[in-house]
């Protein structure tokens, strides 16, 4: 049984089906691993050295999203911030 990997070594590989909407991943990679754990997606399976098996996950539970590049005034920022406060003290 191997315990770790070396950076080279660890991948993860994801399969989407266009037919049944749904995305298979394999991943040895630890982060990956606590990022599909965090979504509350568990493995179907764990292999002795450590690589996850994950299946037929629905195709709206995965996404690729781009850094946020959003700039804003101090104006802005100010009324963002109000509205937010707003909000908190509405909840509360």
């Amino acid at each position: 049984m191997r315990m770790s990997y070396v950076a080279n070594e660890r991948e993860t590989v994801i399969q989407c089906d266009d037919e049944t909407m749904k995305w298979n991943v394999y991943t040895l990679q630890p982060r990956v691993i606590t990022k599909l754990k965090k979504a509350g997606i568990e493995p179907a399976r764990i292999n002795q050295d450590g690589a996850h098996y994950y299946e037929d996950i629905d195709f709206g539970r995965v996404s690729f999203r781009n850094e946020s590049t959003r700039t804003m005034s101090e104006e802005q920022r100010q009324a963002a911030a109000l509205r937010l406060k707003k909000g908190r003290e509405k909840k509360n």
